[in-house]
């Protein structure tokens, strides 16, 4: 199981960071280059990087520190959330040097624009992204369903050449029930998709559940509250590692 940690930038700043140990308040960063080194200090073998501000194309700002992000470790750096137009998906691919990137099936239409990008880029660089509530897809665009059965068009997904889905759940107790199970083992046994789940992790057992599931499509997490807050107990050594090397500025 890949656990990848979630980095949410605005504005030019990671909206969280690492809650330290005590006399280490304010020392953690938010800058992303900083960040995305401190998650690659802790063994980190990928990182899924969420823009929140629109028009990746006209911000060249963003486009620039999204380079120097991807420039600053040596892992595959996975995007997300800025994707409006196949220029978008272009420049974050061939400019910026970004990994893969993720995609809404609401922008980017099935028999369309995705498989001109399934053509240009190859699956292992286009990942669609599915928030799913109840089973249904739904649209990032309006916030209403779609009402597509997610798993059947998962399978359209499939057939399509797509080889990856991002399932987000966005159901109202995502928080409080831990893992979609259910949807997760429908969605492995129907398809040929591999499966990263983001978010709904909420500890360790939650984890070792992932592992377990089906090992050889529902292989990675995308990790981010559960990491900044330090849930995780392997968690406390590497802040009190890192206690002395932030009071000395050679963290990062």
């Amino acid at each position: 199981m890949l656990v990848v940690p979630a980095m949410h930038i605005r504005s030019g700043s990671c909206t969280r960071t690492a809650i330290g140990e005590p006399g280490t308040e304010g020392l953690y960063p938010f800058s992303p280059v900083q960040v995305a080194r401190l998650w690659r200090g802790e063994n980190a073998k990928a990182l899924h990087v969420v823009c929140l501000d629109p028009a990746l194309q006209s911000d060249g700002a963003q486009a620039d520190l999204l380079r120097e992000v991807v420039l600053a470790v040596d892992i595959a750096v996975q995007l997300g959330g800025v994707f409006t137009s196949m220029d978008d998906v272009r420049l974050a691919l061939d400019d910026i040097g970004v990994y893969r990137v993720v995609v809404d099936p609401a922008v980017f239409a099935l028999g369309g624009e995705l498989d001109e990008l399934l053509a240009k880029y190859g699956p292992r660089k286009i990942v669609v992204g599915l928030d799913v509530v109840d089973g249904e897809i739904i649209s990032r665009e309006s916030g209403s369903p779609m009402r597509v059965d997610a798993a059947a068009f998962a399978k359209r997904l499939g057939k399509s050449g797509i080889q990856r889905v991002l399932v987000t759940e966005k159901g109202a107790k995502e928080n409080i029930a831990g893992p979609p199970v259910n949807f997760l083992l429908c969605l492995a046994e129907s398809t040929n998709l591999s499966i990263t789940l983001n978010g709904s992790v909420r500890h360790y057992r939650d984890l070792k559940l992932l592992q377990n599931l089906h090992p050889r499509k529902i292989d990675s997490v995308v990790l981010d509250e559960v990491l900044y807050a330090n849930v995780f107990p392997c968690q406390r050594i590497w802040r009190l590692a890192e206690q002395k090397l932030l009071a000395q500025h050679k963290l990062l």
